[in-house]
């Protein structure tokens, strides 16, 4: 029996992702082993999201039959030290938005290299250590062309559910009927851990085919939980401590008896997973393509442009045709096509679709006044060129030296755009003010929990990353399932 729900038969996305980040304890190495076996044993592929430094020490262990083992399996990245200080986001906090980016590629580009090396792969996805998100390294993963953002973080959300943004596919804190996260970490082998885990997977699969269509189970582990009592980095990274590579403690083991049942606690889950009739269980890349995005490169033709310019003072993403549109591709789509018009005093009948990062810096309205249609057209053209050289929405928008803010101008190219579809053309063009809904996708609060990891110095803020992080929500939008 197949369950249809507008179009889509029932499917269960299970992904299985772990972390690999131990470089100091040897046994991890085991561990690590032993996961990506009985996964082949059970035909699934997992994600193992290798810390460089990590890969690099399996090949100075000469530990050849870890790195076979993962061959099967697809591989993504985890920083090149992860809790080595300073982290992602300690170095990245008071960078702006391009020079972060950069320096992550400096900093962190030899772990995608030996990456390469080893596996002839570009990593198929990235995680962030602990709380240590940062929106610049969405502009590094772009360059990079790593295409998939895999882990948990309450810095940023979109309502439980798979999203895009800066035109990065974004797995993160799936909840309600899109899904939903299942840690497998220390407590796998104690008495009735695993027992719970398969409840609360039943759980959530019952409430994706309740809510019909699709819904994706993150299932994520650290392999050295497996086989130690705590984390590798508390022990010499804790509250910002910089322990020197050559004093560097492992964690305490576990007995053996503890360690083997948890593998057959992992082992159990993975089994039980199987047995349900909808379940696929599938890798990052395979979500990108099942979740490609639809608005990419897309020509949208001048009624669809008129759809997504209705109502916009209040801009956000958009729906049009079953396809999602971004508040930065709005922009261009309405920008554009006014580009178009300021040339030939025709709407153009179809605009091939841009994704522009959003703007770099808050910018507040000079004034919001009226001005002469040709002095408005002449911005737009202006603007459709600095996105076309720069591939971002202007912090500002200048008419007749005055700056405007990209939320007022795209609300007042709307309203204009819709006065020209309708027959229109009038001589002035009244500055108004837009509402710019999607920055409420970051969390301040999620922000401070990511900045509680333990390993952050002592008080640790890095508020300059949620204004970036705010800026860039310009570029989220849902992401759906290709039919």
């Amino acid at each position: 029996m197949v369950l249809m729900t507008g179009g889509v038969s029932n499917r269960v996305f299970v992904v299985f992702w772990f972390d690999c980040e131990d470089f100091i304890t040897p046994e991890s190495d085991d561990a690590l082993e032993k996961l990506a076996e009985i996964l082949k044993e059970n035909n699934v592929r997992g994600v193992f999201k290798l810390v460089g430094e990590k890969l690099r020490v399996l090949e100075r262990r000469r530990r050849w039959d870890v790195i076979d083992a993962l061959k099967h399996h697809e591989v993504g990245y985890h920083t090149n030290y992860h809790s080595v200080h300073p982290t992602v986001a300690e170095y990245l906090k008071d960078m702006e938005f391009e020079d972060g980016a950069l320096e992550f590629l400096k900093r962190e580009g030899e772990g995608v290299e030996d990456i390469k090396r080893v596996f002839n792969v570009t990593p198929s996805c990235y995680g962030q250590p602990g709380g240590a998100w940062a929106p610049q390294v969405y502009l590094a993963l772009r360059l990079l062309k790593i295409p998939v953002y895999l882990d948990l973080t309450d810095f940023i959300d979109l309502d439980g559910r798979p999203f895009w943004y800066c035109g990065i596919l974004n797995i993160l804190n799936l909840t309600g009927f899109r899904g939903g996260v299942i840690g497998l970490n220390f407590e796998l082998g104690t008495p009735g851990f695993i027992e719970r885990a398969i409840d609360e997977f039943d759980k959530i699969y019952r409430r994706v085919l309740d809510g019909g269509s699709w819904g994706i189970v993150s299932v994520f582990n650290h392999p050295c939980t497996l086989v130690t009592r705590e984390f590798w980095d508390s022990v010499n990274f804790f509250r910002g401590m910089n322990t020197p590579m050559s004093g560097l403690k492992p964690a305490e083991l576990k007995p053996k008896d503890w360690i083997d049942a948890g593998y057959a606690d992992f082992d159990r889950f993975v089994r039980h997973v199987k047995t349900k009739p909808f379940v696929e269980v599938v890798t990052a890349s395979e979500l990108y393509s099942l979740f490609r995005d639809k608005a990419s490169g897309r020509l949208f033709n001048k009624d669809e442009v008129a759809h997504l310019a209705s109502n916009l003072k209040s801009i956000s993403f958009k729906e049009v045709d079953d396809v999602y549109v971004s508040a930065s591709e709005i922009f261009w789509l309405i920008t554009a096509s006014l580009a178009e018009y300021k040339i030939n005093r025709m709407l153009p009948n179809k605009v091939k679709n841009v994704y522009p990062l959003g703007p770099y810096r808050f910018f507040k309205s000079e004034l919001l006044n009226t001005v002469k249609l040709e002095e408005f057209l002449k911005a737009s053209y202006e603007v459709k060129l600095f996105i076309e050289l720069n591939n971002r929405i202007p912090e500002f928008i200048k008419i007749n030296g005055v700056k405007i803010s990209p939320v007022d101008f795209l609300a007042s190219e709307a309203e204009l755009y819709m006065k020209i579809y309708s027959g229109e053309e009038p001589e002035d063009v009244e500055l108004i003010e837009g509402r710019f809904e999607p920055d409420r996708y970051v969390s301040l609060e999620g922000a401070k929990d990511c900045w509680r990891w333990a390993i952050f110095p002592k008080d640790f803020e890095a508020w300059r990353l949620v204004e970036m992080a705010k800026l860039q929500t310009w570029t989220i939008k849902p992401a759906t399932l290709s039919t």
